[in-house]
């Protein structure tokens, strides 16, 4: 394996659960041994699409101002900017929170349902490899920040009502962030490796 931080290839003895090997160079860490880390990776997953769905449905704020009430989506917010002639920003907003994160999630759970079931085909590898270098485009932390300095703005405009879109949103990205601390992508790939006919 070579080391994220320093590129020695090392070989990685084997290891007994929640231990960990790091660099011999760097002592950077290269491997942990998770307890049922795929297990534990779908559950999140699986509730992470429960959450994505539910931050899509319903409102996730709403204002009201002189008797006007305007709902936001996730969805009609990137339209909103689209329409007001911001169609870089509406882009932006609409793969950062809705497509790069229900691609990660639906391509995650397909990929852990085949590992878990040894149903492992051609594609498997390199969905994951292309799920693993879109991680860094899920930005909905960001787009979380935005949305309360623009509730702290609009405040004093008009009234602010937090839709059940906005809590399942909260959860969203608490739950990818378990996610992405559970998932132990060196187990996925030693399984697909060991796969008969897997490509890798």
């Amino acid at each position: 394996m070579a080391c994220p931080d320093c590129d020695l290839i090392q070989r990685i003895p084997p290891l007994k659960l929640d231990e960990a090997a790091n660099c011999v160079r760097c002592n950077a860490m290269l491997f942990k041994n998770k307890k049922n880390s795929v297990d534990r990776s779908l559950a999140f997953a699986l509730t992470g699409l429960i959450l994505f769905i539910m931050s899509n449905l319903f409102p996730l704020l709403s204002l009201k101002a002189l008797g006007v009430v305007q709902d936001e989506t996730l969805i009609s917010t990137s339209v909103s900017l689209f329409q007001a002639e911001r169609p870089f920003l509406s882009i932006i907003i609409l793969l950062t929170t809705v497509i790069f994160p229900a691609t990660t999630l639906v391509g995650t759970i397909y990929v852990l349902l085949q590992v878990k079931n040894g149903r492992i085909n051609r594609h498997t590898a390199p969905l994951f490899r292309f799920l693993r270098s879109t991680d860094a485009w899920g930005m909905l932390e960001i787009f979380m920040l935005a949305v309360l300095v623009a509730v702290v703005k609009l405040g004093d405009l008009a009234d602010v009502i937090f839709g059940v879109s906005l809590y399942a949103f909260c959860l969203l990205i608490i739950t990818l962030a378990l996610l992405s601390y559970s998932l132990n992508p060196h187990d996925v790939w030693n399984k697909l490796r060991n796969a008969n006919g897997c490509q890798l």
